[in-house]
């Protein structure tokens, strides 16, 4: 039960980091991003912790070659909990 509510916990702090730096891109980014995951592979920001290769693929669609810069402002975003064992597993399959 505590790490049910750890990995919640952790999810809350992902999304609210992730939705942060699409804010920073633009105002409907999240929207978009949202409605993608949601249409493609019927999951939420959140979710993505456990499947990466969903918010890559969604990223490389919305974004193109600019997926880079928004994975820079997400990397930034997510800060000292991009050393936490799942926030860094998310990032290294952002980064292929």
């Amino acid at each position: 039960m505590i790490e049910n509510k750890e990995l919640l916990a952790k999810k809350e702090q992902f999304s609210a980091a992730i939705e942060d730096a699409l804010h920073e891109i633009g105002s409907p980014t999240v929207e978009i991003v949202s409605n993608k995951l949601l249409q493609d592979y019927h999951c939420s920001i959140p979710d993505c912790l456990e499947h990466p290769e969903y918010f890559r693929n969604i990223l490389r669609e919305v974004f193109g070659y600019a997926d880079i810069a928004v994975i820079a402002v997400i990397k930034k975003n997510l800060g000292e909990f991009s050393l936490e064992k799942p926030v860094g597993e998310f990032l290294q399959v952002l980064s292929k």
